[in-house]
């Protein structure tokens, strides 16, 4: 495959960890079934594709269950922004992720064409996001001499959210036009939005204290109208508030898949058995060996 979605300020991994993340999306690339399209991307998404791996292996996962998906509250009814207020959107949604952008980044998503905007029409709260636009275009990565990962233009999607009060809440997310989803076929990169697979059927979203929430299900995005997070900082890396709210998805049968029930700073990461290998250019690195936990799994997205 997070933008994968890049949030804010680039945060640096521990050493090593980036090329033994590149080498293992490569391999599970090629070891994939043809696929045209995907194959001429995979050099460019290489870099773009870490961050969703170490946000699926980051969040606390219950996988595989058996139980059945309860009744939830829909998301109400959808409508298409007009020329006019998508063009409005955007501009608001530019000057937010300008505000808060890292000098890396100086000024993202101007070149970005925007593809879908909408709104669900039944939000009355006004901290409850109601507002999404979807926008393409190129993320541009610079060369990082550490990690000997040259300067890629990748093709990436831009998502931000607006609250019914007319607040931005998600101004910058990022996410790769393919990539790959470890620790299950759903991953939150919102607290109210995300992308999934076609293992998954059904999405909800449980904020704390209130009943669960039905997610539109769009071309492999999810969205849910739930209170945003505002007011975010330059420096800002994630969202304290991801963990009051659990995220599971279900398949076409109902069965529950995935729950996320979001960070948990105190929880040890999820660990997977890795085997080294020997690149062509004779460096060294691990790739996982055959998965032995449901976490272990990755996904291709979109599938």
């Amino acid at each position: 495959m997070n933008e994968l979605l890049t949030r804010r300020p680039d945060q640096p991994l521990p050493p090593g960890t980036h090329e033994r993340l590149r080498a293992e999306l490569l391999t599970a690339i090629e070891a994939e079934p043809a696929r045209p399209r995907r194959r001429i991307l995979a050099p460019a998404l290489a870099a773009a594709a870490v961050l969703a791996v170490v946000a699926g292996l980051a969040i606390g996962v219950r996988a595989f269950r058996t139980e059945t998906a309860p009744p939830a509250a829909g998301p109400g009814a959808v409508r298409a922004l007009t020329a006019d207020e998508t063009d409005a959107l955007r501009t608001q949604c530019l000057a937010e992720a300008h505000r808060i952008s890292s000098k890396s980044l100086p000024h993202p998503f101007t070149d970005y064409k925007v593809i879908r905007a909408f709104e669900f029409t039944g939000v009355k709260d006004p901290d409850v996001v109601s507002t999404w636009l979807i926008g393409t275009g190129f993320q541009t990565y610079p060369k990082v001499a550490d990690h000997r990962i040259p300067q890629r233009r990748v093709p990436a999607y831009w998502l931000c959210s607006r609250t019914a009060g007319g607040v931005i809440s998600e101004p910058s997310i990022r996410f790769g036009h393919a990539a790959t989803l470890s620790g299950g076929p759903l991953l939150s990169i919102a607290r109210n939005a995300g992308v999934y697979t076609k293992d998954v059927a059904r999405i909800t979203v449980q904020p704390k204290g209130q009943q669960p929430i039905e997610a539109l299900l769009q071309d492999g995005f999810w969205f849910a109208p739930t209170v945003g997070r505002v007011d975010w900082g330059p420096y800002d890396a994630d969202d304290p508030g991801k963990r009051d709210f659990v995220i599971r998805g279900y398949n076409a049968a109902g069965t529950l898949l995935v729950s996320h029930d979001g960070p948990d700073p105190t929880a040890a990461p999820v660990t997977c058995p890795y085997q080294a290998i020997t690149l062509p250019n004779g460096e060294r690195t691990h790739v996982p060996s055959p998965p032995v936990k449901p976490q272990c799994v990755e996904y291709h997205w979109p599938s």
